[in-house]
Order: C-alpha cells, then structure tokens, then sequence
C-alpha cells in the first residue's frame, strides 16, 4: 500500500525495482512516516503469492530497509530452492 503524500502526514519511497531470483518475483514496497521507515517485500511464483516479509524501523532509511527485505527476500527464496531439492532427491 502505498500512501498518497497530499493527503497524508507520510510520504512514500521506493526501493529496488521488482526483481527476480531464482524463478521468484520480489517486488518491495517501502514508506517513510514522521515515526517510521518499513516496508515489506511480496514474493510471487508463477504470477502466485507465496509469501510477505515484513520489517520496521524508527531509525532505518527508506534505502537499509529495501536493502534487508531485498537480502531477507533472496534468503527465502534460497531455504524454499533448498527444501525444493531436498524433497525431489528423497523421491
């Protein structure tokens, strides 16, 4: 969600453009309020959801938000890749 600056106290940032890795789409969304920078990452297999991250901070820029979902995205994907071989070699 993204919050429209005219008429709202916050503005919005944007990390990364959508990527993908490994087969996986992440598309992060960040926002910065007088308070706070967070921001979630969305992961999409197969034009399918598959999972969100999410992550705050009172003191973090817009930019080391997008950086750490952008990491913590990727490390997601690697586990579900690794668990993925893990079942077909027991098969």
């Amino acid at each position: 969600m993204t919050i429209d600056p005219t008429t709202h106290a916050c503005s919005p940032a944007r990390g990364p453009a959508p990527s993908r890795y490994r087969g996986v789409d992440i598309r992060i969304d960040v926002e910065r309020t007088p308070d706070c920078t967070f921001g979630r990452a969305d992961l999409f297999e197969d034009a399918q959801f598959r999972g969100r991250l999410s992550i705050g901070s009172p003191d973090a820029t817009p930019e080391d938000v997008a950086s750490r979902l952008a990491d913590l995205a990727r490390a997601k994907v690697d586990i579900w890749r690794s668990v993925q071989r893990h079942r077909r070699a027991a098969h």
